[in-house]
């Protein structure tokens, strides 16, 4: 028995010796960490198209859709929870969900949900995309769909693999998004997301990941829709806000594509030829042929760009880019040239595939956190035969006149939310750099002065607006008189404020021409009164127009009002609508000269949002499409409100014969003080201005014709 013991322990039988090394490999796998490795070289390494899924199977390559690397890589940079990507159609968005879907349920597994709009969406995500993805990967094909589940359509909305799941779920249901502890959430088509009774599906969701600690991941894709309204928009807006750039296959220039400023095609005889649309690189001028542009494609880099402030002064990272571009060109020939890249970001990760984030360009820092990666690309980045540069060019002519077809290509084309009114987006943070500083109350330009008043139960907001030359306009104060707007006391303050005298720094005195209030809202009477008793001063109450389906009418009347007397009082009738087209309008216009406006140094920026506190609607009614707008849910609008009732105030000048430009050209003259001129009070004068002067004797003023000339 002994012998026998003996000989069975030193040659075991086969069936007890792979039961060992089966023991052995696994004791070896649970002890070995899962590899240090990116999620765009997981795929490359282990990933395989399916042929129902896609056009192309075989081996996966990143390199095919270079501006996807990007935000696949993000998935594992240090630092970063959640991940927004605002792309085009067809160029990234499912790709990025599939391979961080395999990256963790093969080498780091865990509990995951994915969110498509409605459950029948995630039952054909699951169909379409997961499970041919599973069945043509070997590394998942052994680790997901050997669950066993009670239901039948549990297998399409719930696939376990050994340490994790993927549940897949509709976004409309509560219960779903607060059923179980995730940790990587996936959300698929934000935009088509309905909110539910208790909140908003993916803040719902990612509390989910709480218990988690520091080691949850949320991301979110999909193409934009309307400006203000696109939940993908709003996302990547609070993000850091990546971008894409390309190398110059001419002169390795590295610029971000823009559709408006790299492609051009010949035009002939009025006629376009979109068919002839290049790339033209905005450094050495070269056109870029089709072959070219996917060779640069290959360079694609994706760099932070989020305005920040740092050392006191705001940056603004693509600005500083092309500052210091344009000081690179000015270097002599031959001289070492300093690297523009080099001078705004510091790669992370490698030089080749480099995620640049932005430095403050005194201390240095990594200004912008990295927490929330934000990531945009346009068709110009698609290596696909019908995104070429001509195709865009054609769908944008095509799209031109037809409202429908203009959104479509700002979402699917150029991958950015589609701004209704097809003006120049305004940046917050730009519009706050334009601050100026003034000598004097008044600065050289300013013609006359208008008051636009807002009223608010709790008080009322005040505007006093310069105007020049073709309407170029100043912001010479904006005051907030606090107070319960029915009572004397704050109307007193009004009156004492409508009567002060502004000072340009040579002295030259200025009233305020007219002011235009508010009559709408809880204080109709009170304001009633004021202006009844002030019609002489050309205190006028005013009343926005109720414009049925988008009507523009003149923002002041063009028949001559009824006579303004006590006894027969009526308020003016503006058009709002109108006067906010202009306002906008000026607002994006970008230096000196009509219609340009200036703002002083010292406005805080609630001023400026305010400002941008509505956005132009598209609405339809009976089949005719037209714009109205609107006030964003949750902002403030009395700077704007303000604004508008000042130039209200300007076009009722001009309505009764005001002459601006012959008014401005009379301010601008030399203003000689009178011999007796009285000093004013230091605070009304700048410091290094002359001593204050009286107006001029009446005989140099030009003759009135009537009480409403200039």
């Amino acid at each position: 028995m002994s012998s026998s013991s003996s000989k069975i322990s030193e040659s075991p039988s086969p069936a007890l010796s792979r039961k060992i090394n089966r023991l052995r490999t696994s004791a070896r796998k649970g002890w070995t960490p899962p590899p240090r490795i990116s999620v765009p070289q997981w795929a490359d390494d282990n990933r395989y198209l399916a042929k129902e899924a896609g056009s192309t199977s075989g081996k996966w390559r990143t390199g095919t859709v270079e501006v996807a690397r990007g935000p696949m890589m993000a998935v594992t940079e240090p630092g970063v929870h959640i991940i927004t990507a605002m792309v085009s159609t067809q160029l990234l968005k499912t790709a990025l969900l599939e391979n961080v879907f395999g990256y963790f349920a093969h080498l780091d597994p865990c509990p995951m949900l994915l969110l498509q709009p409605k459950e029948a969406a995630a039952e054909q995500f699951s169909k379409e995309r997961i499970t041919p993805m599973v069945r043509a990967t070997p590394k998942l094909k052994g680790l997901i769909g050997t669950a066993k589940t009670r239901k039948a359509d549990e297998t399409l909305l719930f696939k376990s693999f050994p340490g994790g799941f993927l549940a897949l779920a509709g976004a409309g249901s509560p219960d779903n998004l607060a059923r179980r502890p995730i940790r990587v959430l996936l959300c698929d088509e934000v935009d088509k997301y309905p909110v539910t009774r208790e909140g908003d599906p993916i803040t719902l969701a990612e509390e989910r990941t709480a218990t988690f600690g520091v080691n949850w991941l949320s991301l979110r894709v999909c193409s934009p829709t309307v400006e203000d309204e696109s939940r993908i928009a709003a996302s990547y807006a609070d993000s850091d806000q990546r971008r894409a750039s390309v190398e110059c296959p001419h002169c390795q220039h590295r610029q971000f594509l823009d559709f408006f400023k790299h492609v051009e095609w010949d035009k002939a005889d009025g006629a376009h030829k979109p068919e002839t649309a290049k790339i033209y690189c905005e450094a050495c001028g070269c056109g870029w042929s089709e072959g070219e542009r996917l060779r640069a494609l290959a360079t694609t880099r994706h760099h932070q760009t989020r305005p920040f402030k740092c050392c006191g002064e705001l940056q603004m990272p693509l600005e500083a880019y092309d500052r210091t571009w344009r000081s690179c060109e000015a270097v002599e020939p031959g001289a070492e040239q300093p690297d523009p890249v080099a001078a705004v970001w510091d790669w992370w990760f490698g030089p080749r595939h480099a995620v640049y984030r932005a430095r403050c360009r005194h201390c240095g820092a990594w200004a912008v956190s990295n927490k929330h990666a934000g990531f945009q690309a346009g068709k110009l980045f698609s290596p696909w035969q019908k995104d070429k540069p001509a195709d865009i060019a054609a769908k944008w002519l095509a799209a031109q006149g037809n409202e429908d077809l203009l959104m479509s290509w700002w979402n699917t084309q150029a991958g950015l939310p589609y701004r209704a009114n097809g003006g120049k987006a305004l940046v917050l943070e730009k519009l706050a750099e334009r601050g100026e500083i003034w000598a004097g109350q008044v600065p050289h330009g300013v013609a006359i002065i208008t008051v636009g008043i807002d009223v608010q139960p709790d008080r009322v907001e005040l505007e006093a607006v310069g105007w020049g030359r073709n309407e170029e306009s100043w912001s010479i104060d904006y005051e907030v008189i606090e107070g319960d707007a029915n009572t004397g006391a704050v109307w007193d303050k009004v009156d004492a404020y409508l009567k002060r005298t502004f000072y340009r720094d040579d002295g030259r005195p200025f009233v305020i021409s007219a002011t235009c209030i508010d009559t709408g809202g809880q204080n109709t009477q009170k304001v009633y009164e004021f202006c009844k008793a002030r019609l002489s001063r050309k205190i006028w109450g005013i009343k926005g127009e109720s414009a049925q389906n988008g009507v523009r009418n003149p923002v002041w009347p063009t028949k001559r009002p009824m006579s303004r007397t006590k006894a027969s009082y009526r308020p003016v009738v503006i058009g709002v609508n109108a006067a906010k087209d202009v306002v906008r309008a000026r607002l994006a216009i970008e230096g000196p000269g009509a219609g340009y406006m200036h703002v002083p140094h010292d406005r805080d920026i609630n001023w400026y949002a305010q400002l941008l506190a509505e956005r132009l609607d598209l609405r339809e009614a009976s089949g005719r499409k037209y714009r109205v707008w609107v006030q964003l849910p949750g902002r403030r609008n009395e700077a704007l409100d303000c604004r508008v009732y000042a130039y209200a105030a300007l076009c009722g000048l001009l309505h009764f014969g005001l002459g601006l430009n012959r008014r401005a050209d009379d301010a601008a003259q030399p203003y000689q003080a009178a011999p007796d001129a009285r000093r004013l009070p230091e605070d009304q004068v700048a410091e290094s201005g002359p001593p204050p002067a009286a107006p001029p004797p009446p005989a140099a003023r030009p003759p009135r014709t009537s009480r409403w000339a200039s």
